[in-house]
């Protein structure tokens, strides 16, 4: 590849001085003039039916404005995807302690009060089942997604089944000479973004013909949001707007729960004719919003003694909580990743995702993969042990490489990178020489620690690592592309749009450099917009990681195509072909050797009659997949990477230290390399989160932790120095050779850090997280059956 001049170098991110002084306007610092306040009634019981709501008295309350029900939506607020069973507000039924019931709009929070504790409302509960294996069984009640007056319930609470298949695993298991087979478990996690949830909708004036409204959300997709709105509001797509103002974290967590805020307080604005503002409070957004979900594996694996890998058989059963959102999706990816990066003669995966009155579950970085590397990557470990090898080795011996066939029948191609990952944090670790100064201890240590833990024990220190691969954007889930517009303002600046968006991953810096890059100009002549459903174009959501390569390419495409535009007004202006003209920076040179500036160029090509403006689009190879046989291309590429952790465990108290992360990850080719690393740190130490301290528990369907005193996510004190390394193997469908880097960095820290835990103590943890009480003790300490119904003011 040619020298770059701006991508894979230093740069500014374009939103990066805002955010530094104080000065991005985020949902919450938004006021208008006549702006009124809303809040939703939500529901204390895990599962009842709604007897009574009568929200009129709320009406008589001084201030209050407006009131709602799901009566007030078009097919009562119907929503979701790839299941419609979600309303704007509940009906029929609620399903989940934090189910919104009805909401309000009032001159001020005190009467926001008044007129939710006015709301009549009546509630009879029903049998609820909170364990996704019981819900699974004949006599559990049911959760499912029809109405709950629907002549033929569905049969049972199965929501999603997922299969992958390649050969006999339980004839090559029974000739194996090295068996594994363990239990693995993963807890819900939150979200934790500092921003909380919020909305602000402003109607447009005129006629009830021209009635719309312009929605102001923090979530990730504003053109679903856009369109559940339209849905449920009975408007056409020119009579709603949404755009997307700075948002302060999401990692997933801001859609479902934000396209029911965006329709409630669009609602109330058309109903008052006022602007409507909807924030939550910390406990509020914590006990509504939905989790990474609960997931537990059986996992079975064989190999020779030789270190040969042969088979594996998995059964993943996720708990999805009350609704499904997009957890059919997060759990095909986790049957897709379920048996890690190697390379197996036979191998099946079974996931069953069930539906349960605990809180619900969705999008979460990583997407499920998160889920079963954490069982994955302990269960290699664990089978090295058992054969005598290096866990490094070990995965080396059998890990995919470049022309391997995955257990899916998917030929990979040259930008298979894993081993060289592999390397890298076997070097920059100094892995060999500290497993065997831990190992000359270990014995001594381990026999010690067997025999109870005392505060006379050294601290002992452990190093582990995990693998992962990790499938380039959404795959045969759904149609896969990224649409850009670019266009030459009249001051010779340029906007780009994209229909994907900016959350904080950085991708509006990484486009304005692949534009940059392409046309030749400076990254200072581009300005990118926040992105609206009025001056964008539709990309589908934004998630699993493909803002780089969908949105990448698609700018590139956008940027060419402009490029072409300006080389033939230059060619005109020069008097010379197209193939003569020469660049040097933001300069045009023919054969004359005299240069024309970009700003000659450009009002050449006006004088010339061109509209110096294009739109591109980019549509992702061809996928598929038979949900019948478990086979085929779910993805057309994989990112790969490895990490190591080391730890150092307080024997007597069960309190483990990361004291060192080391990452190699091959993303392709960096665009803009502050923000890979930022998102690989980022991702790091919410993969620190969930090894040791994050856990969301339900008792009796209620939430026990509801804000940070409780709930407990790292801090700066708790994250060790990072090395990471990248390794560009190049992906050449990719912009320049890009992928991604934005979800993976997270999911391999877990098992890393478990791996290490087991590697210093003698201990596995097989339950995630690894608490004070497992290390110490194997098991938490609470006793079975404690619960402690979290309700704290939720309508207050």
């Amino acid at each position: 590849m040619p020298d770059l001049q701006y991508v894979g170098r230093p740069a500014t991110r374009v939103d990066a001085l805002e955010k530094v002084l104080g000065t991005a306007k985020y949902v919450g610092d938004y006021t208008l003039p006549g702006m009124l306040y809303a809040r939703a009634l939500r529901s204390e019981l895990p599962h009842a039916r709604i007897v009574r709501l009568d929200v009129a008295p709320a009406l008589l309350v001084p201030g209050v404005r407006a009131a709602i029900t799901c009566d007030d939506f078009v097919d009562n607020g119907r929503f979701g995807f790839p299941v419609s069973d979600m309303y704007m507000l509940a009906h029929a039924r609620v399903r989940y302690v934090g189910d919104a019931l009805a909401a309000i709009a009032a001159e001020s929070e005190e009467s926001l009060a008044a007129g939710l504790a006015a709301i009549v409302v009546e509630l009879e509960p029903l049998p609820a089942a909170f364990d996704p294996a019981a819900a699974l069984q004949p006599d559990a009640p049911i959760i499912g997604e029809q109405p709950w007056d629907a002549p033929e319930p569905p049969q049972g609470n199965l929501l999603a089944h997922h299969i992958v298949r390649q050969g006999d695993p339980d004839a090559v298991l029974a000739a194996c000479a090295v068996t594994l087979d363990e239990h693995y478990s993963t807890m819900h996690q939150e979200h934790a973004y500092l921003e909380t949830e919020g909305a602000l909708a402003v109607p447009w004036p005129g006629v009830a013909e021209s009635a719309g409204v312009t929605v102001y959300s923090s979530n990730q997709s504003p053109f679903n949001n856009r369109d559940n709105l339209c849905r449920v509001l009975g408007l056409g797509p020119e009579n709603v707007r949404c755009i997307q103002p700075p948002v302060g974290g999401a990692f997933g967590g801001k859609d479902d729960l934000l396209y029911q805020t965006s329709g409630q307080v669009a609602k109330l604005a058309l109903l008052t004719g006022r602007p409507v503002r909807m924030t939550f409070r910390r406990e509020e957004s914590m006990i509504a919003s939905y989790k990474r979900d609960a997931m537990r594996l059986h996992i079975q694996l064989g190999a020779e003694r030789d270190g040969r890998l042969r088979a594996a058989r998995i059964h993943a059963l996720v708990d999805s909580g009350a609704y499904a959102s997009v957890t059919p999706f997060t759990a095909w990816r986790s049957s897709i990743h379920a048996m890690g990066p190697y390379r197996y003669e036979a191998c099946h995966v079974d996931t069953d995702v069930a539906y349960t009155n605990n809180g619900y579950s969705g999008a979460f970085r990583g997407f499920g993969n998160t889920e079963v590397c954490a069982g994955i990557e302990q269960a290699i470990d664990e089978l090295a042990g058992r054969l005598g090898l290096d866990p490094i080795q070990f995965r080396l011996q059998n890990c995919l490489r470049p022309g391997d066939r995955t257990p899916h029948g998917q030929r990979l191609g040259d930008d298979v990178a894993l081993a060289e990952c592999l390397e890298e944090v076997r070097r920059i670790s100094d892995w060999d020489r500290k497993r065997r100064q831990y190992d000359d201890d270990h014995q001594a240590v381990a026999t010690a620690f067997a025999r109870g833990a005392s505060a006379t024990l050294p601290v002992l220190r452990g190093i582990g690592v995990a693998a992962v691969f990790h499938g380039i954007s959404l795959g045969a889930e759904g149609a896969d592309f990224a649409q850009a517009t670019l266009a030459v303002n009249d001051d010779y600046s340029l906007t780009l749009t994209s229909g994907l968006t900016d959350y904080g991953t950085g991708s509006r810096t990484v486009y304005t450099l692949i534009a940059a890059e392409t046309l030749g100009l400076r990254p200072e002549r581009f300005h990118m917009p926040r992105p609206d459903t009025d001056t964008a174009l539709d990309s589908g959501p934004t998630v699993a990681s493909r803002a780089t390569v969908l949105g990448g390419n698609a700018t590139q495409v956008v940027a060419m195509r402009l490029d072409s535009l300006l080389a033939e007004a230059a060619a005109d202006l020069l008097g010379c072909h197209v193939a003569q003209v020469l660049r040097a920076g933001e300069r045009y040179i023919g054969p004359s050797e005299e240069p024309a500036t970009f700003e000659e160029v450009v009002d050449h090509a006006r004088h010339m009659g061109l509209t110096l403006s294009a739109r591109g689009r980019w549509n992702s190879p061809d996928n598929h997949w038979s949900f019948e046989s478990g086979q085929g291309k779910p993805y057309f590429a994989y990112h790969y990477g490895a990490q190591v952790a080391e730890v150092a465990v307080d024997p007597a108290i069960g309190k483990v230290d990361v004291t060192g992360i080391w990452a190699a990850h091959n993303p392709g080719k960096v665009i803009f390399p502050q923000g890979a690393f930022g998102q690989l740190y980022g991702g790091i130490a919410q993969g620190l989160g969930y090894a040791l301290m994050e856990r969301v528990d339900y008792a009796e369907g209620y939430m026990q932790a509801t804000n940070f005193d409780e709930y407990l996510i790292p801090t700066a004190l708790d994250v060790p120095e990072i090395v990471a390394r990248f390794i560009e193997a190049p992906f050449k469908p990719g912009p320049f050779g890009a992928k991604n880097i934005g979800e993976p960095g997270m999911v391999p820290t877990a098992p890393a850090i478990l791996n290490a835990i087991f590697h210093a103590t003698g201990r596995r943890i097989n339950d995630l997280p690894a608490g004070l009480e497992r290390v110490l003790l194997g098991h938490d300490l609470r006793p079975a059956g404690s619960t402690r119904a979290c309700k704290l003011g939720l309508n207050s």
